[in-house]
């Protein structure tokens, strides 16, 4: 009986995949206006927010839980454009958890474009070892990076065009120095 136990135990590990506590999964895509993320938080999402604002652990409405989020969110997930302003946290949904309880999965809205820098500190306030997965997606670009407690901010790659005026700012003058020398050269044999 007891082998039975153990083989359905061993099972159950094995099919039954459960994510750690200290990860949380990002899907972040530029919209023409917005930024949407899909969050997946592992159930300890509200330790994250009772450590955040102590006065939850004493709280029955849904509402402080709520607002305590939106704050939290606010906090620790800074988008930036560009220009280097923050893009405001405008509003969240909660989404279906595909079958999971032991997670809680999100849809959070931020308002502008050009997204350029993301720090993600979500969960660090409880967690050491804390890592945050993310994907960004840009038009047809897509970058993931993961963000802990040495690394919580990320800068997109900007694959504009003035590097190639760089470039051909130094390769116009060794083309020149080139083919002056080599005149010159041709100019003595005659």
């Amino acid at each position: 009986m007891k082998y039975v136990l153990f083989s359905l135990i061993g099972l159950v590990h094995l099919f039954g995949y459960t994510h750690e506590t200290n990860e949380a999964f990002f899907k972040i895509t530029q919209k023409e206006n917005t930024i949407e993320v899909e969050a997946e938080f592992p159930w300890t999402i509200r330790n994250a927010l009772i450590n955040y604002n102590p006065l939850l652990e004493h709280s029955a409405t849904k509402i402080d839980f709520q607002e305590t989020f939106a704050n939290y969110i606010k906090d620790n997930l800074i988008l930036k454009n560009k220009s280097g302003a923050v893009l405001s946290f405008q509003d969240y949904q909660e989404l279906e958890n595909n079958g999971h309880s032991h997670q809680n999965n999100y849809l959070l809205l931020f308002k502008g474009t050009n997204l350029f820098e993301i720090s993600n500190t979500i969960m660090f306030n409880i967690y050491d070892n804390q890592v945050n997965y993310n994907t960004v997606t840009v038009g047809a670009k897509e970058k993931t990076f993961k963000t802990s407690n040495g690394a919580s901010r990320f800068v997109l790659d900007t694959n504009n065009k003035e590097t190639y005026w760089y470039v051909l700012l130094l390769v116009i003058p060794i083309i020149y120095i080139t083919y002056r020398f080599k005149n010159k050269k041709n100019s003595q044999l005659y």
